[in-house]
């Protein structure tokens, strides 16, 4: 695993041993940041489930302006604190050792608002959706702001007409990333 573009392009990326995670492949990592691309400079962004941080990581290296990561497990923490070090962007980021619910309720607490939100859950659990709806409910999607949504492509996403519209969906193998938008006031 490592970075693909930008200033820490070509950087490995530690993962997590076992098969506890399951790191976003290169092709698709690679395939979902250019379908962001335009949306990256000066982002503020959360790594909900952060796993070894490298979506998050891969948004700093293209010039976002800060990253938030989350994930309840220590070992993940502990390898995500390692790859911002390795990269250089820690003075650039904010690490939560918390399950997603409580990390978006840190966030409102924090009055945080992010231009982007990357999904990557573990398959099959719900977290999914049920972290679009507190991200909603807890306004922390900025004004035409992106979540970006690993899943498994069986996987169903109930979209709020209300909060977001899908903007970009595209298959790989056994996976589906769904991009929706923020939906502003018309």
């Amino acid at each position: 695993m490592r970075v693909i573009g930008g200033s820490a392009k070509g950087q490995r990326l530690t993962s997590l041993p076992g098969d506890n995670t399951r790191p976003t492949l290169d092709r698709i990592k690679e395939s979902m940041f250019n379908m962001i691309q335009l949306h990256l400079y000066n982002a503020r962004v959360l790594d909900l489930f952060g796993g070894s941080g490298a979506l998050g990581i891969e948004a700093l290296s293209r010039e976002a302006k800060v990253c938030c990561f989350a994930d309840e497990h220590r070992g993940s923490i502990r390898v995500i604190k390692e790859n911002l070090e390795k990269t250089k962007f820690t003075s650039r980021s904010k690490v939560y050792l918390m399950d997603f619910q409580r990390a978006l309720e840190t966030c409102q607490r924090e009055n945080a608002t992010f231009d982007l939100i990357f999904l990557d859950p573990p398959y099959g659990k719900g977290f999914a959706q049920k972290a679009l709806e507190i991200i909603a409910e807890k306004g922390l999607l900025a004004p035409e702001g992106l979540v970006i949504i690993e899943q498994n492509k069986n996987e169903s996403l109930l979209i709020t007409e209300e909060s977001y519209r899908l903007w970009k969906e595209k298959k790989y193998g056994n996976s589906i990333v769904r991009i929706l938008q923020q939906k502003t006031e018309q």
